[in-house]
């Protein structure tokens, strides 16, 4: 059995980082003329000309003016700066002095740093004041700031604000940081490309990157090296720490499209999205990204710690979209999702394009990819996107949705379900989705439901449930409503001691009367779906479970009462099913589910846990046999053809001809021949006459000039046999050619490509 854990949970400290203040002052004075240094004197503004500005030199202020900046160090001011660079006379030992950028709306202010230091971290010299601590680099208002990276940048905040700071507001700009030309200034794209860089780290409550102490953050990253570290209750990259009452801060809005990227959040705090009560908003279309959540509740990429202080969730969720580069690494803390929400929030998580997640792992009780404990989550894999691996370490479902709850009241135990939802398409991969204990593969997370879409081209290599988790569907305690349909491949379905393999988690016990395990699989215009599944075997002797179906229904402690399963399988199918138990497909109540009706083609293996064959009727829909070279002959006392004028219709025999039905289940035809037309009858509305070429090409030789296809309701269409052998001259014998009507409509494909115009 599961063993469900009493949330403890931590109140946010408010310590800020202590740090040794280490900044000097410049004793020295660069040599000027003498014009110059008498304008410095009386503080005139100077005309513009290029000029580097040196963080020892004192707090720089700068602005966006007609033509440039409008720089101020001092009491110098020039305007009008087409290129300010801010560099460090010796970035190995840290400057005080800070950096000030304002953006008026409608303005940018481009500015590069090269090789700064700065630690403005004072530690608690002013205790929890955050107006009294400073910042070391800090944007603000309408307008949009670009920073360019050159060399090594180091930028270290005190308390409550950020190391790099952007607080996003209703009428705030944008802050992008950026790596688009080498340190010289010269353009990307030769063999002595550099790569600037950024370390950027948050005082207490303040991100690394993004808002200050009750504040959100916004940033956008282009390109270069970033480290980003978030203080106590902060994002690494995105929101600072949020106050739950007042329900303001902590919201982390973050695009990255490019560069290598390694962020920390503090604890409550995501690595990249929300700070503590904070909801994260991440883009990303290109990088290589590694996030993780060092302290609890937050996570590595999404949303930062979930609060309901006044009945009304503050913070949590996570949004995030994912749709190029590589996730090297998005591991979330206690609680959290490694890609997603934070603790009680909802993850809302698309997976598309060409990205590539290599490890996404959720804390205890939260999911890999989807929501933290108490959320439900939203997720969509599509395009070309491969997970690599997807895992929680415990409860939460590999990707899905974080832990449900489960409490005791007066008249026994409530059960509070979190939802998994899934929906995994296109030509998506999935190598490895896996949970610890108690979480689905895919689906739901220990006390939830797994509801799974898995269609297209997509690929599942193993979704793996811990004890008592389907492979894919519910978690423990949890249903699964589980569709499979299309060119789908899952290599192992593997359920949990307990769990099926695709369907429900163990004990899950029903509701209502329609409370059902429901699973669906069948083949689409894309293909026909392969799967491998597997039902978990008995928990163990101190807990006893018996095994659960390969796809269905989980087990249950004895005296409860199983939840049933649902199971539709339409079409052709490809289904090796090894139960934990005695049933493989279907639940102990009713035992094997029987399917008729599938297409030819289809094969389903069923096994016990001992490995004795279970199989069903109608589980191996073979292929009709059909002789190297088709024959045409009458049938068994039919009468001979008149030597006269008129023609007598005579049934005939064609060898390898069949017919289907709307379901591809086949269905009595006959065939008759008059003089050179062949004729074929089914007794449908819907009907599939079946050849090939080789046939056709016999038919000729034997004769026969016309075909006809006739139906239900009179329906007949006609077609030349020369003009079906001249549409495709070069096939093969073997191309097949489909006769279809549906109704009052006619089809006909040759190797799948539409000849419908040579009906009559």
């Amino acid at each position: 059995m599961i063993s469900y854990r009493k949330l403890a949970m931590r109140v946010l400290g408010h310590s800020p980082v202590s740090a040794a203040r280490t900044a000097r002052r410049s004793t020295a004075k660069r040599a000027a003329a003498l014009a110059l240094t008498a304008a410095l004197v009386v503080g005139m503004t100077l005309p513009a000309f290029a000029q580097d500005w040196y963080i020892e030199d004192g707090d720089i202020s700068i602005s966006a003016g007609e033509t440039g900046n409008k720089v101020t160090q001092g009491s110098t001011t020039k305007e009008n700066d087409t290129d300010t660079v801010i560099k460090s006379k010796d970035s190995s030992t840290a400057s005080s002095n800070t950096v000030t950028i304002h953006a008026d709306e409608g303005k940018t202010v481009n500015v590069t740093l090269d090789n700064v230091t700065i630690n403005v971290d004072e530690g608690s010299k002013y205790a929890y004041d955050p107006n009294a601590y400073k910042t070391a680099v800090s944007v603000t208002g309408s307008g949009n700031t670009n920073i360019e990276l050159n060399g090594n940048n180091t930028l270290t905040s005190g308390y409550g604000h950020a190391g790099l700071e952007h607080n996003k507001t209703d009428d705030s700009g944008t802050l992008t940081i950026q790596d688009e030309k080498n340190d010289d200034g010269s353009a990307k794209g030769s063999a002595s490309d550099t790569t600037g860089s950024l370390t950027a780290n948050g005082g207490g409550r303040g991100a690394g990157i993004g808002g200050s102490d009750e504040h959100d953050g916004q940033a956008t990253i282009t390109g270069g090296k970033i480290t980003a570290t978030g203080g106590n209750g902060a994002a690494g990259i995105g929101g600072g720490a949020g106050d739950k009452y007042a329900a303001v801060g902590g919201d982390g809005d973050v695009t990255i499209s490019g560069g290598t990227i390694t962020a920390t959040g503090g604890s409550l705090g995501a690595g990249i999205g929300g700070g503590a009560y904070g909801n994260g908003t991440v883009t990303v279309t290109d990088g290589d990204i590694t996030a993780k959540a060092t302290g609890n509740y937050g996570a590595g990429i999404g949303g930062g710690f979930g609060a309901i202080p006044k009945d009304t969730l503050i913070g949590g969720n996570g949004t995030v979209t994912i749709s190029g580069g590589t996730i090297t690494e998005a591991s979330g803390g206690y609680m959290a999702a490694g890609i997603g929400s934070g603790y009680q929030g909802l993850g809302t998580v698309t997976i598309e394009g060409d990205a590539v997640i290599k490890n996404a792992q959720g804390g205890e009780a939260g999911a890999g990819i989807g929501s933290g404990t108490y959320g439900d989550s939203e997720i969509i894999i599509r395009g070309d996107a491969v997970i690599e691996n997807a895992e929680s370490s415990a409860n939460g479902a590999g990707i899905g949705s974080g832990q449900g709850d489960l409490y005791p009241d007066g008249d026994g135990m409530v059960i509070d379900l979190t939802v998994g939802n899934v929906t995994i398409e296109g030509n998506a991969k999935i190598e490895n989705a896996k949970s610890g204990s108690g979480g689905s593969g895919i689906g739901g997370g220990a006390v939830g439901i797994g509801n799974v879409i898995i269609r297209g081209n997509a690929q599942i290599g193993n979704a793996t449930g811990g004890d008592e988790g389907a492979g894919i569907g519910g978690g423990a305690l949890g249903t699964g409503d589980v569709t499979i349909e299309g060119n789908v491949t899952i290599e192992n379905a593997q359920g949990g001691a307990g769990a099926a393999g695709i369907g429900g988690g163990a004990e899950t016990q029903p509701d209502t009367e329609d409370t059902r395990n429901k699973v669906s699989i069948k083949s689409t215009e894309a293909g026909s779906p392969n799967i491998t599944a597997k039902g978990g075997g008995v928990l163990d002797e101190n807990a006893p479970l018996a095994g659960a179906a390969a796809i269905g229904s989980g087990s249950v402690a004895d005296g409860a009462t199983e939840v049933k399963s649902d199971i539709t399988i339409e079409g052709k199918v490809t289904i090796d099913a090894t139960g934990g138990g005695d049933v493989a497909i279907g639940d102990s109540t009713n035992g094997e589910t029987q399917f008729s009706g599938l297409q030819v083609g289809t094969t389903i293996t069923r096994r016990n846990a001992k490995g004795d064959d279970v199989s069903q009727p109608g589980d191996v829909v073979r292929e009709p046999e059909k002789p190297a070279q088709p024959t045409v002959t009458p049938t068994e006392g039919a009468e001979a053809p008149s030597t006269g004028s008129v023609e007598v219709e005579r049934p005939v025999t064609v060898e390898g001809l069949y017919v289907t039905n709307v379901l591809g289940k086949q269905i009595t035809h006959t065939c008759t021949q008059n003089g050179t037309t062949l004729t074929i009858r089914a007794n449908g509305i819907v009907a599939s006459a079946h050849l090939t070429l080789g046939m056709v090409r016999t038919l000729k030789a034997q004769g026969v000039k016309t075909l006809v296809f006739t139906t239900l309701l009179s329906r007949s269409t006609t077609v030349s046999v020369d003009a079906l052998l001249a549409a495709e001259p070069d096939a093969p014998d073997e191309t097949a050619v489909v006769w279809t009507h549906t109704g009052p409509r006619a089809a006909l494909t040759i190797g799948g490509a539409d000849h419908s115009a040579l009906l009559k």
